[in-house]
């Protein structure tokens, strides 16, 4: 009726109404989206308060992100098969150096036994023996720093490859947290936007308002309150929304030192087996 008494009046009015849900950020293809669900909003209505209660978001549970997940995926493979390849090369020609030297040794050893007719204990043969096993020894060594060594250096350039890996899938759960938060409040303002569009319903269809003024100052009364609940209600998502993407920030960057920790501990280790070796026996012997 009060739009065919006074079209003016209620253009006015459903103006003022738009401008204040534009104003909470809820836009008119909010409430119509509301308006087109129909019979969903009547049923909705009729259940009470409890439909529009917004349901609780769980915080999002990632998994840690580590330098052994991060070592497991297909990008540090690739980016680290020169390594591999490098590590095999080495590992080839130190192997073939062994067995050079060990077919050396024996063809002489062999020779000078033969020489001395087998005597083991012939100061010859006494003394090539020695001389054998401090140049065994020696590759032995040398082989094993070359090792440690080659290994150090790759730790070393793995912390870079590793911490651009660790980047692209922290940068991914963060997407993902964004993307939660987006969801969550476009779910709020629609809900915001149906209690909007019921309490209009409500105030048109109460039949102990006798007129128009008892109308709009009923709707303005209950408009404030509901501003009143969404602001607060946003406030609260906000907060929300903000400590889950400061803890997940202090995870990240814990994870970050976590990951620099485990390099530096690793060339430590192989640090401290060349400390180790160096105090130790040099003498070795091949079976």
């Amino acid at each position: 009726m009060d739009a065919l008494s006074d079209p003016r009046a209620f253009l006015s009015g459903q103006e003022k109404r738009a401008e204040q849900m534009k104003a909470m950020g809820i836009e008119e293809a909010d409430i119509q989206a509301v308006k087109d669900s129909g019979s969903d909003n009547t049923k909705a209505s009729k259940d009470g308060a409890k439909k529009d209660e917004p349901k609780k978001d769980e915080p999002i549970k990632f998994e840690k992100i580590t330098a052994e997940s991060l070592r497991q995926e297909k990008g540090f493979a690739k980016a680290t098969k020169k390594q591999q390849k490098e590590l095999e090369t080495l590992k080839k020609r130190q192997s073939k150096e062994r067995m050079g030297m060990q077919k050396a040794q024996c063809v002489a050893i062999e020779k000078l036994c033969k020489d001395k007719r087998g005597d083991p204990n012939d100061p010859a043969v006494l003394a090539l023996v020695k001389e054998q096993i401090e140049a065994w020894s020696e590759l032995m060594s040398r082989h094993r720093h070359e090792e440690w060594e080659l290994l150090k250096e790759h730790y070393k350039c793995q912390e870079d490859i590793l911490k651009k890996l660790m980047e692209v899938a922290q940068a991914a759960q963060i997407k993902q947290i964004e993307a939660k938060f987006e969801r969550e409040n476009k779910e709020m303002k629609a809900r915001q936007a149906k209690v909007s569009v019921d309490t209009a319903k409500d105030v048109a269809q109460d039949k102990t308002l006798r007129n128009k003024a008892e109308k709009d100052r009923r709707l303005r009364e209950k408009n404030q309150n509901n501003t009143k609940k969404f602001i607060e209600e946003r406030k609260m998502a906000a907060v929300r929304q903000n400590k889950e993407s400061e803890k997940l920030k202090k995870q990240h960057e814990q994870q970050m030192q976590d990951l620099s920790r485990d390099i530096k501990l690793s060339v430590e280790m192989y640090e401290q087996a060349a400390v180790e070796y160096e105090l130790r026996s040099k003498c070795e012997f091949y079976a």
